[in-house]
């Protein structure tokens, strides 16, 4: 391959610009430009991309109200996210009990690559209101529900996102309001 001297260069520039360049100098610049654009890309900081609470609240209504069932309704569900750990509240609404049932657990939002989705872990009820419980049972019931359904309950998925985005996500801090993303 030939490379054009710089007078010639100089002359094809002046003549036409850019679109007279020959085709490897068109390719040089075009590869100075991509290198420009991943080099600013990869200096921002983590923390310009987050997932917010609401994002995570929406996924997380569409996915009930296609999971709810004509015997048990989970209603009036979100998730908060703190400093390191989110909170989830919800009722249960179902035809066996009186009223509905009201609880909030902490949890570990934890990212899962493979999948490009962010699931709950660590699972713990904090509250739990059930009317016309006596509170002695109220704590037993908790107690059970936090030793024996919650695990069950591992990995339960909050959020998902297209796979070209999540794949490439390592993980996830939890702060207040939002999911900051490490790539």
């Amino acid at each position: 391959m030939v490379i054009p001297n710089s007078e010639w260069y100089g002359r094809r520039a002046a003549m036409g610009g850019v679109h007279s360049l020959p085709f490897p100098q068109k390719t040089m610049k075009l590869k100075r430009y991509l290198i420009t654009l991943a080099l600013l890309v990869a200096s921002m900081p983590a923390s310009a991309i987050y997932i917010s609470e609401k994002m995570v609240n929406d996924y997380l209504e569409k996915k009930i109200a296609e999971k709810n069932q004509k015997d048990v309704k989970v209603l009036n569900s979100h998730v908060a996210l703190l400093d390191g750990y989110a909170s989830i509240c919800a009722s249960v609404r179902s035809r066996y009990l009186a009223k509905d049932v009201d609880f909030c657990a902490d949890m570990t939002p934890a990212w899962r690559q493979e999948t490009a989705s962010l699931h709950a872990t660590r699972m713990a009820l904090v509250s739990f209101d059930a009317p016309g419980v006596p509170p002695q049972q109220i704590e037993a019931l908790k107690t059970l529900l936090n030793q024996i359904v919650l695990p069950r309950l591992e990995g339960v998925e909050l959020y998902r996102t297209e796979e070209l985005i999540g794949k490439r996500i390592s993980s996830v801090k939890v702060v207040p309001g939002q999911l900051d993303i490490a790539m």
